[in-house]
This record gives C-alpha cells, structure tokens and sequence, in this order.
C-alpha cells in the first residue's frame, strides 16, 4: 500500500506552503502605530478647551502636566509592550501592563475633577483602547465594563451620558481586532508545523523506499557474489576472478551498510525533539501542552515508535478533539516504559483504534506497537476527553531496526482522519 498522502492532501499541502511564503508580514505593525497617534490627536481638543477656560494658573499647569504625563504613559504602553493576547508573557510584564492602565485611569479621573468634565470623558476613550489592546481577553472585558460604567455616571452630570456608547465601542473592537490577530497567527503557526510534518513524512516515505528498493538490491548483489564465489572452482586461472568477485562482495556489503546508517538518518527524529515540536503544535492550535519526560537512554527502536506515538497522539488531538489541554507523559515501570497522550476535548471519544484503515492513523499505530511486542489502548476516559496509552518492552538496541520499521509503513498520521 502506497503510504503517500492522496493527491488531493498532496495538493493542500503544497497550497499551504504556497499561502506561507506569500502571506504578508509586515501589514499588523499599522494598527499599533494609529491608534497610539490617534489617541494623541484626540487630546487636542481638551488642550483646546484649556486655553479657552479662565482656570487659574495653578490648576492650568496641573492640566498640561497631567495630560503630558498621561500621552507620556500611553505611548510607553502602545508602543514598547506586546499586547498579551498574542505573547506568552511572564508575569512581570502582564503586572507592567496592568499597573500602567490602573495608573492611567487613576490620572484621568484626577484630572477630569481637577480640571473639567471634557478631561474626564476623552481620557476615558484612551483607557478603553488601551485596554482593548493589551490586556487579555478577560481583563479587558472587565476594563472596558468598569470605563463604562464610570463613563455612563461622569456623563450623567454633564448630560453626555451617551458617550459612553463610542467609549464601549472603541474598547469592544480593540479587543477583537486583537483577537482577530492572535487567531491568524496561531493558524499560520498551526499551519506551519503542520507543513513541517508533511515534509518529515515524505523524507520517512523516501527513507523506507530506499531501504526496501536498493537494499533488496544490494544484499540480493551480496548473495549471488557469494553463490558465485563457491562455483568457482580454486585453480590459479580463476584467482583473480575470485578476487574480483570477493572484491565486489565487500563493495556491496559497503554498499548496504551505508544505505542503512543514511535510512537510520532519515527515520529516528529525537523523542525530545518529538515532544517539543508536539507541544508547539498543541500551543499554536490554542490547545494548553504539559508534557513530562520521565525516561533516559531508550533503546533506539523503542524511541523511535515512542516518537510515533507523541506525533500520532498530539496530531489527532489537534485534528478532531475540539480539547483545551493535553497532556503527554512518559514514564518507566520495571522493563517497560509507558507513554500516554490525553486530552479533555470531546472530538474523539466515538473513535477506537480499530476505526479506519490499516496501516494508517491510530490503527497502523497500534500494529507497529503490537508487533514490537507492547500493548496499546485508545478511547474515551472516564471524566471525559480521548487517552492514548502505550506500553513497550525496552529491548536490546537494533542496528537493523530502520530495516524492520522501514518494512512496517510510515504513514503514522496520514491516516489520523
């Protein structure tokens, strides 16, 4: 069975890659450079009032001292922090950004009563898009709600209580237009990795081609070389044919040993490298990864299908459980090492690893790991979500490992769906 993708996945791919290399990079640096200049076009018209007031002194200096201080920390904020709907951020920086809007907030309610009721309702605007921007989803639904509110009561003793209405709506599309960002990015991240691992199927589908093709070729050379070595009779008119044909044994069998160390090359990825590359496609589909490696040293054959099982599990997690967290867990017990993938989604808990093709998907899974003498289960949980758990013997490493894994198809996930 051809373990290739169909020509239609094959196609999708390609356009994948194709909507990758086209995609521009450059066009979400816009938004944060006008709004934070809006934002100071808009401060034009309290300074205006400003000068046209008879306030003292004392309190005009209050207002400009205020409102340069205020643009001063509303710049620093929009243009030198990352909004955190679309970074992982460490808990410092998301205490930065809170305490700057908290500050904000704090100053613009100081000086609309200091100065006037114009001050009190702009800044208001400033503070919501701010909000809107940086904050996390939830902390700036709770903003935007607590600006309204303070808006709808400044409002009432000026009887523009109605500009509460544009202060909501300017906070509400910060926030989703953010959204909207982060949701693109961690598609094209999602979409990325999942080109990575197209690419490393089809070197895993070339690795077995050319171990099952050259290296049946070349042993099959090695055995006629050998049979043709005994025919010949020991005289001295065929010494030097015996050596020819003993000379051509050793090429071949050169030949053959460096065939498997390329294969071994191409098929055994790094189980870290596995679990890492799992978690960041988990990550990129919105999907929480804790992942857990208690094991060291495998043998290269027993890492090498644990490799399969991370890719397998993680990849039919992003496909079709609809879950927020998954778990994945690597431990020994005695002889043998366990590894589990478990989610809390719901996409999977009618499917069985006996569901679908052999040779692909959970299915193809579960032959390679029964042949290799391990026990596999695959179905809903309990308290809810789909497990993946493995159980395999950690036997003696295996040069010609490729040589049996090779034989056993690679089409691990192609049959996921």
């Amino acid at each position: 069975m051809d373990p290739r993708p169909p020509l239609r996945e094959r196609r999708i791919i390609v356009s994948i890659l194709d909507a990758i290399k086209k995609k521009p990079r450059g066009l979400p640096v816009i938004p944060w450079l006008v709004v934070p200049l809006l934002g100071l076009f808009i401060l034009v018209y309290p300074i205006r009032v400003l000068f046209a007031s008879d306030l003292s002194t004392a309190r005009s200096a209050f207002a400009l001292g205020g409102a340069a201080l205020f643009a001063g920390v509303f710049l620093w904020l929009m243009l030198t922090r990352k909004p955190l709907q679309l970074v992982t951020a460490e808990p410092s920086e998301v205490l930065k950004v809170r305490v700057a809007i908290a500050f904000l907030a704090v100053l613009a309610g100081a000086l609309g009563f200091g100065v006037g009721p114009e001050w009190r309702m702009l800044f208001f605007y400033h503070i919501n898009a701010a909000a809107g921007i940086m904050l996390p989803k939830r902390d700036a639904y709770v903003t935007i709600a607590a600006i309204a509110i303070l808006t709808l009561v400044a409002g009432a003793s000026t009887g523009f209580w109605w500009l509460a209405a544009p202060a909501i709506a300017i906070g509400l599309w910060s926030t989703t237009f953010v959204g909207q960002v982060a949701a693109v990015a961690q598609l094209k991240a999602a979409r990325e990795e999942l080109a990575r691992l197209a690419v490393s199927e089809e070197r895993l589908r070339f690795a077995r081609d050319l171990h099952d093709l050259l290296g049946h070729s070349l042993s099959l050379i090695t055995l006629k070389s050998e049979l043709a070595e005994r025919l010949l009779p020991e005289t001295p008119e065929n010494r030097k044919a015996i050596e020819e044909v003993r000379g051509l044994q050793g090429v071949a069998r050169g030949a053959l040993k460096e065939v498997r160390e390329a294969v071994s090359g191409y098929r055994r990825p790094s189980l870290d490298e596995e679990l890492a590359g799992a978690c960041a496609m988990l990550e990129a589909a919105g999907i929480s990864c804790r992942a857990r490696k208690e094991v060291e040293s495998l043998p290269g054959n027993t890492e090498g299908i644990l490799t399969w099982v991370v890719r397998e599990g993680a990849t039919n997690v992003v496909r079709h459980s609809r879950a927020k967290r998954c778990d994945i867990r690597l431990t020994r017990t005695g002889g043998r090492v366990r590894a589990e993938v478990r989610d809390d989604g719901s996409g999977l808990r009618e499917r069985r690893a006996d569901d679908g093709v052999g040779g692909s998907g959970l299915a193809g899974l579960a032959e390679r790991v029964r042949a290799s003498g391990g026990q596999f289960e695959a179905g809903p949980l309990p308290g809810g979500g789909f497990g993946l758990r493995v159980m395999l013997p950690l036997g003696e490493d295996d040069s010609a490992g490729t040589a049996g894994w090779a034989r056993s198809g690679v089409g691990a996930s192609e049959g996921a769906e």
